[in-house]
């Protein structure tokens, strides 16, 4: 069996819940579908979720300058292949576009395999579970009215889900306070309630507010600083009450690797895209389990569903609506819980018909 092409698309799409950041301004979503054509007629599918649409084509380009590497090899040698990868591009270093790129052929690859077996992906790396612990993270936005938020926290509850993740803001800390509450109050205390800060923040700031929502019993407090500043994060770890989580804007093991030696953090959150793919996501959790930390996926829910499935120190998966369009199937919650699918591969194919509407290029 050998790999006979690597297809990529590019996808503009309308953003279904603007942020209020510079990223979302735009209107529009970008990602690239990346397939891997085998001679046997099977393919496999990974995803880049891009979240503007501006530079799809430097992930496009990426992707395809890894293709002598990978056509024409047996995918089922697939380690190979991404190393191969890794050291081709050594000298644009292992963050960023880069793994990106390496990351979500990695996922064609494992997709591809699974296929291949006949088996879902959770299945086919060995599952410890097939449903995970979901909470919901669109709608409630900082710049929404309180209002509105509430209604839309009730709605989220009447969908099926115990958790959900709710923005804050570093302006007027009453308000967020107060915001925090009024949703508190509005899905009782059997509902989690994660915050998170979106990285603007300092470390006084993270503090002072942390310690105010202390009461509300918060699930987790994300990321209230610069994805780097791993220093200022232990400081407010060993301020807070509240677990800190962190790790999305993280792109390499060896990062993750320092966070937990240094246990910066309580909780790790590696995004499948931007760690380098299931590989690596796997490795992360892996090195975290073994000095007894937990890990939550962050976005793409419709992958990161069955790696969770797979680690005994999984926790929440995020279910983040930014990927839903571009798939046939969407993820099924009872409650609380998200239903890994049984179909082989991924679970959750590409859907062609929105390939095709949303191709751009």
């Amino acid at each position: 069996m050998k790999i006979t092409a690597l297809r990529t698309i590019a996808l503009s799409y309308p953003f279904t819940c603007p942020l209020g950041t510079p990223y979302s301004d735009t209107g529009r979503m970008g990602a690239l579908a990346v397939f891997v054509d085998t001679d046997q007629g099977v393919t496999g599918e990974g995803l880049i979720i891009a979240v503007h649409d501006k530079r799809v084509g430097v992930h496009a380009a990426m992707v395809q300058s890894f293709a002598p590497l990978v056509v024409g090899r047996d995918p089922t040698f697939s380690e190979a292949i991404l190393d191969a990868a890794q050291k081709d591009a050594s000298h644009l270093g292992s963050t960023g576009a880069t793994m990106m790129a390496i990351g979500a052929i990695d996922g064609a690859l494992l997709d591809l395999r699974a296929k291949l077996a006949g088996l879902p992906v959770h299945k086919f790396l060995g599952a410890v579970r097939d449903r995970v612990p979901a909470y919901y993270s669109s709608g409630l936005w900082n710049h929404v009215p309180t209002e509105k938020l509430v209604a839309t926290a009730r709605n989220i509850v009447a969908h099926g889900y115990r958790a959900m993740k709710v923005r804050v803001s570093v302006e007027n800390p009453a308000r967020q306070v107060e915001r925090i509450r009024a949703v508190r109050e509005a899905v009782g205390d059997d509902v989690k309630i994660l915050v998170d800060a979106g990285r603007r923040f300092t470390v006084a700031q993270a503090i002072r507010l942390g310690r105010l929502l202390e009461p509300y019993r918060l699930e987790w407090f994300e990321e209230p600083l610069a994805g780097e500043d791993h220093a200022g994060e232990a400081e407010i770890a060993r301020a807070l009450d509240t677990p800190l989580a962190s790790g999305e804007g993280v792109f390499s093991v060896e990062e993750f690797a320092h966070m937990i030696e240094t246990r910066c953090v309580d909780v790790l959150m590696p995004d499948l895209c931007r760690i380098g793919g299931p590989s690596q996501f796997i490795r992360v959790a892996h090195l975290a389990e073994a000095a007894k930390m937990p890990v939550s996926g962050h976005v793409l829910p419709e992958h990161t569903l069955a790696l969770m499935a797979t680690l005994r120190n999984g926790t929440f998966l995020e279910v983040m609506p930014w990927s839903a369009p571009l798939f046939a199937d969407q993820i099924r919650i009872d409650n609380g819980f998200a239903i890994a699918s049984d179909k082989p591969g991924w679970g959750h194919a590409l859907d062609p018909k929105a390939l095709e509407k949303y191709k751009v290029g």
